[in-house]
């Protein structure tokens, strides 16, 4: 399992566009592509523009057999400024909160 971490810069007053965007191409993603597991949108609390999404991918080779998927959908929203790949240790996150 691999993570890949995306960064976005977004204007102010783009974001709720660009949350919308990428909510609608992250599920369309996971639906279309094998090997995609979603993905989390992040926003850095130190420079409020920058948004980071962090995909979960079966494997490396899954995300490059994806990308001509990923291009031909001709998603909305801006491309990536950085893409940065993690190989998975662990994982350790609940889908909800424990009551």
């Amino acid at each position: 399992m691999i993570r890949v971490m995306y960064r976005w810069t977004v204007k102010a007053g783009d974001e709720d566009e660009f949350i919308r965007n990428w909510d609608a191409g992250t599920r369309r993603i996971r639906t279309e592509c094998a090997g995609s597991y979603g993905s989390m949108m992040l926003r850095s609390a130190k420079n409020r523009e920058h948004f980071w999404g962090i995909g979960r991918w079966e494997s490396r080779a899954a995300w490059n057999a994806a990308q001509p998927v990923i291009m031909a959908m001709k998603l909305k929203g801006p491309m990536p400024e950085e893409i940065r790949f993690f190989d998975e240790l662990d994982e350790l996150t609940l889908a909800q909160k424990p009551s």
